[in-house]
């Protein structure tokens, strides 16, 4: 029970705004197919949700410090689990943008084996 607090803030934190972009996408995508000249909306939306985790991430990464540095190690490791979670789409995206050797290759392969 101690950790459920802490667990739900950090959950309600990333859910929100992932949560705020997909109906913005939603929306957007519905605006945008009645256009008569219809744009690429789907990127806007792809930047504005890599900037949101890239924010979580480094904001994460700052309260896992925080966290170690207080001896406080069962919110570290919960930290270190949400940072797992948001290392995957970002270093999907980024293999997307780079090469596919090696280890981007490894992981676009799992990752659309999986989805």
């Amino acid at each position: 029970m101690k950790l459920l607090k802490p667990f739900l803030k950090r959950f309600f934190l990333v859910a929100v705004p992932i949560l705020a972009v997909y109906l913005f996408a939603q929306m957007a995508a519905k605006e945008n197919r009645r256009s008569e000249h219809p744009t690429d909306v789907g990127l806007g939306i792809a930047f504005l949700l890599v900037f949101i985790f890239i924010v979580m991430f480094v904001a994460f990464i700052a309260d896992l410090i925080i966290r170690i540095r207080g001896k406080q190690v069962s919110l570290a490791w919960m930290d270190a689990g949400f940072l797992l979670l948001f290392s995957i789409p970002i270093t999907y995206i980024g293999c997307l943008i780079a090469s596919r050797d090696c280890f981007c290759k490894w992981v676009i392969d799992t990752i659309d084996l999986i989805g």
